[in-house]
């Protein structure tokens, strides 16, 4: 890669973009909770688009709880708040609605700049650190 810093950030966009969100809880909870999980690929993405998924979801569950290595400011969590409450609203087995879209886009938007604040003092270790500290959730089992 290069030795300048001007690509990280579309690095950390293309990883944003490469979520998916889902919402975990019944559909009668109280409080949804909503999941930033690697979306299934079509085609295979560069190993620091990975990276950037992997530290895109951790900041997720940062912007989640309200803490993490960065300060997660407002903005941040009033988005994620607006894109559960769009994607808890959804009937389930329905499309996607107009809202989650641009909701979903915006919150890609917060935690691609998150990321950055996360590994703006080394790009590439801390990229690397960051994406090996991220644990996926664990599979949803259906059973019928």
């Amino acid at each position: 890669m290069s030795k300048t810093n001007n690509h990280w950030k579309t690095v950390l966009q293309r990883g944003a973009n490469a979520l998916a969100f889902r919402i975990t809880s019944p559909p009668n909870a109280v409080k949804p909770t909503l999941v930033a999980e690697p979306a299934p690929q079509k085609r295979a993405l560069p190993i620091t688009v990975y990276q950037a998924v992997s530290v895109c979801a951790l900041v997720d569950s940062w912007v989640a709880v309200g803490e993490g290595e960065v300060l997660i400011d407002r903005p941040a969590v009033l988005i994620r708040q607006k894109l559960v409450t769009a994607k808890a609203a959804e009937p389930i087995g329905s499309t996607q609605s107009p809202f989650s879209t641009g909701y979903a886009a915006d919150y890609r938007l917060e935690l691609a700049r998150l990321a950055w604040l996360a590994i703006i003092a080394d790009p590439a270790g801390r990229l690397e650190a960051l994406a090996a500290a991220y644990a996926p959730p664990e599979p949803q089992v259906k059973l019928v």
